[in-house]
């Protein structure tokens, strides 16, 4: 395999994996020069039909997920009746494996990793996405310690492929399966909650709660056995740790967890309950503890107030340049302060009520007393939008009708609460960096994407601002690259007509390429399911972008080529039968020398290959039959 090129770009160098459903292999990318894992579907998926529309279909969903704790997937495409898609390369361990080497986990280091999985599911989930098959075999752990969740959407594609197959299978990995899947039953996001519930208890006793003879006597056990606390497994797990197991755990979907962010919280919660906990059993008495804490929350305010003055200076200086500005104008500051707020109006009428936001209290009444209003201080809030000191919102609202002689009611800003992600987006680098560490993160990976913003802008961060994270942690940022000018932004063709894309490339200096039809059960006949350059990338103007076009979901031609072996041909009643492809990577043979016999009558074999090749039946030694194949079409003569 290793002088194998996948789609042209892709050099499959070595297997890295072999599950179920795929082989992963570890490959360079000739186009970015960039190691990559790519997972190849095994043949017997690729024949489904409806399992690769839904996998094609959720894989592309999973590839929107940017998040620090989910493995990024780069591409998903096909080559001849070959299915792969290409993901980042982790290089690490695999959960499943640490835990069958090393048994339980310390409880600090099991309730870390069940943090990172949460967030990534909380990111998932709010992008309307359902894992379905959390398990410790889908957890990656790069060698720096950070947990990564893959396989986003392929379980999903699975059971949509088969709810319907009359076999009543039970499809993914029963042992960390939720009773509502046990059942066939409705899945959300609580399903997912479950599963990581059952991955915590397994990383904190080493073992899975339950276990059987057969995949169904273990579904049977998640559906009516209660699960053993796992504390009876080791006494050493606290108890706060052992309930959020068992919360997370429950039958009923309406007792876990609201949410994957809530559970991530309970984790939190839990983890710094233990460490105060701690610190007190070795404190010599509750005063030294309340005396320790008041002297770090000094200190705390005090490193805060210095940062916070250089911020002040840092940020201001648009305002101290817009006053400058109006001096050196010799513009009344009333004057520009009254043209900015408000066109005017007259005194008996009412008017719109001015924006004081992102004022400071001082600014506001100066501005108020230019249309006989009154400021009144409201409350102190937090907020991740306004700085400390400055405010952040006013009753009535801005644009609210108000008369002159009426008091507006201003709430200042204190900052963001403690543990809340700041705002990066919009930003210059250094300033994304500066604003980070003013409220304890980090800046972690940094990658640069294709933006009409200027280069060196963060475009991007995950966690997003607002969300509540560890400070200390690290947020990851995209960085404009910027555009160069002969460049132009690839715009999404997807679900649209051929017309419809058509404009919008000629709308941005690009054109439409080559047109083909495919068969789809996920896009309307006559819309584009492909497009060969992803949207949001860039092209030179002039680029011709090629689709795919859904033909409607009736099947036009096979999707895996076959031929039929007819045994009447044979000389012997029992006779040897090899059946052999020669395609662009070479000869291998299908069937060799498997017995058979004439009055069988004869098969049906499913022809694998690349490209486009030839294919010969041999009976015994003699060769009976052979044919031309299309494999990128199915076409066989």
């Amino acid at each position: 395999m290793s002088t194998r090129l996948l789609a042209g770009r892709y050099e499959l160098q070595e297997k890295i994996g072999d599950g179920g459903m795929a082989v992963v292999y570890k490959a360079r990318c000739r186009l970015l020069n960039r190691f990559v894992a790519i997972k190849i579907l095994k043949p017997e998926f690729a024949r489904n039909v409806k399992f690769i529309e839904n996998f094609r279909r959720e894989s592309q969903a999973a590839a929107s997920l940017n998040h620090p704790n989910i493995v990024n997937i780069y591409d998903v495409g096909r080559e001849g009746n070959v299915h792969y898609i290409v993901m980042e390369l982790i290089e690490g361990y695999i959960l499943s494996d640490l835990i069958s080497q090393n048994g339980a986990m310390e409880w600090r280091r099991a309730i870390e990793i069940a943090k990172q999985i949460a967030s990534a599911l909380s990111f998932a989930h709010k992008n309307n996405i359902i894992h379905r098959d959390v398990k410790p075999h889908n957890i990656l752990i790069t060698r720096d310690g950070t947990a990564k969740i893959t396989d986003f959407g392929i379980a999903k594609a699975m059971d949509s492929a088969v709810e319907n197959d009359g076999t009543n299978t039970i499809m993914g990995s029963v042992h960390y399966f939720s009773p509502e899947q046990a059942r066939g039953g409705y899945v959300d996001e609580k399903s997912d909650i479950y599963s990581l519930g059952i991955v915590l208890y397994e990383m904190l006793t080493g073992q899975v709660p339950f276990d059987g003879e057969n995949p169904v006597a273990v579904a049977l056990k998640h559906i009516n056995q209660d699960i053993l606390p796992p504390r009876e497994l080791n006494e050493k797990i606290p108890l706060v740790v052992q309930n959020v197991v068992l919360k997370a755990t429950s039958k009923y979907q309406i007792e876990r967890y609201a949410s994957a962010e809530e559970m991530y919280n309970a984790l939190n919660d839990a983890e710094f309950a233990l460490m105060m906990n701690n610190s007190h059993s070795k404190s010599d008495s509750k005063k030294d503890v309340e005396i320790a804490v008041s002297n770090k929350r000094d200190e705390d305010l005090e490193n805060s107030d210095m940062k916070n003055r250089g911020k002040k200076i840092r940020l201001n200086k648009v305002k101290i340049a817009a006053v400058a500005l109006a001096l050196i104008c010799a513009i009344p500051l009333s004057i520009l302060l009254s043209n900015l707020l408000l066109d005017g109006g007259s005194s008996d009428d009412e008017f719109e009520t001015p924006d004081f936001r992102n004022m400071t209290f001082e600014s506001a009444k100066l501005a108020a007393s230019e249309y006989n209003l009154e400021i009144s201080m409201g409350d102190s809030v937090y907020s991740s939008e306004y700085d400390e000191g400055i405010i952040c919102s006013q009753i009535p609202d801005v644009n609210s009708m108000i008369k002159e002689g009426k008091t507006i009611t201003v709430n200042i800003s204190k900052g963001m609460k403690d543990g809340t992600v700041p705002n990066a987006v919009g930003k210059a680098q250094s300033d994304a960096r500066f604003i980070l560490e003013k409220y304890g993160f980090k800046v972690g990976t940094v990658s640069t994407a294709k933006s009409n913003l200027p280069k060196g802008i963060v475009i991007n961060q995950s966690p997003d601002a607002g969300e509540e994270a560890v400070p200390g942690s690290y947020v990851a940022l995209t960085v404009s690259e910027g555009i160069a000018e002969n460049e132009v932004l690839i715009p999404l063709l997807l679900d649209k007509t051929v017309e419809e894309a058509t404009a919008e490339l000629e709308a941005v200096e690009l054109k439409i390429g080559d047109i083909s039809y495919e068969m789809s059960e996920a896009y309307e006949k006559d819309r584009i399911i492909w497009q060969s350059k992803e949207a949001g990338g860039t092209a030179v103007t002039g680029t011709a972008i090629s689709v795919k076009v859904s033909s409607g979901a009736e099947i036009l031609a096979p999707t895996i080529p076959s031929i039929y072996v007819d045994y009447t041909n044979a000389l012997n009643d029992v006779f040897w039968l090899t059946v052999t492809v020669s395609d662009e990577s070479g000869t291998h043979n299908i069937i060799t020398r498997a017995q058979r016999i004439k009055s069988d009558s004869g098969e049906t074999v499913y022809l694998e290959g690349t490209g486009s090749g030839s294919v010969t039946v041999i009976f015994d030694n003699d060769v009976v039959a052979q044919y031309n194949v299309d494999f990128n079409t199915g076409t066989v003569n």
